[in-house]
C-alpha cells in the first residue's frame, strides 16, 4: 500500500505593491542646515561663560586678599602700639622714669636723702597728735552734753 498524500495547493499570494520611493531632490547649498556654525556658537558661548566665571572668581580672590592685607596691616599697627605701651610702662617703672613722672606731677624732691630702717613693733613712741584719719570724738560728749 502506498499512501498518497495530497499536498494542499499553494494559494496565490496577493500581489504586493512595490515599495514607494521617496522622491529625491537636490539640496542647494543655501538650504543646508549649518550645524558647524551652531556648534561653533555653542562652544564660543560656553568658553565665554567659563571665562566670565573665572573672572568673577579672580575678583573674589583679589577682594579677599585685599581684606586680608588690611587686617594684617591692622595687626602690625596694634603690635607696634603694644610694644610702645610695654616700653612706656617699663620706662615709668625705672628709677629715672619714676623721678621724671613725679616731677611732672608736681612733687618736689627731698632736700636730703633719708635712710629708712626697720623698727621692731612696740619700739616706736606714741604719736604726739591724735590720728587725723581715725574715728572722731564721741558725738554724745561734744558740746558739754553728758548723757
Amino acid at each position: 500500500m502506498t499512501a498518497v498524500t495530497s499536498r494542499p495547493r499553494p494559494r496565490s499570494a496577493p500581489a504586493r505593491p512595490a515599495p514607494r520611493r521617496s522622491p529625491l531632490r537636490i539640496v542647494r547649498p543655501d538650504e543646508r542646515v549649518r550645524t558647524v556654525g551652531a556648534i561653533g556658537t555653542l562652544v564660543a558661548a560656553f568658553f565665554f561663560v567659563v571665562l566670565f566665571a573665572l573672572a568673577g572668581l579672580h575678583a573674589v580672590v583679589v577682594q579677599t586678599q585685599a581684606e586680608i592685607d588690611t587686617i594684617n596691616a591692622d595687626i602690625v599697627a596694634l603690635e607696634e602700639a603694644r610694644d610702645a605701651a610695654i616700653a612706656r610702662r617699663a620706662w615709668f617703672g625705672s628709677p629715672v622714669g619714676l623721678a621724671e613722672a613725679a616731677l611732672a606731677a608736681g612733687l618736689v624732691s627731698a632736700p636730703e636723702v633719708v635712710m629708712l630702717t626697720h623698727v621692731a613693733p612696740g619700739q616706736l613712741d606714741p604719736p604726739a597728735t591724735p590720728d587725723p584719719f581715725g574715728p572722731g570724738p564721741d558725738p554724745s560728749t561734744v558740746g558739754g552734753a553728758a548723757g
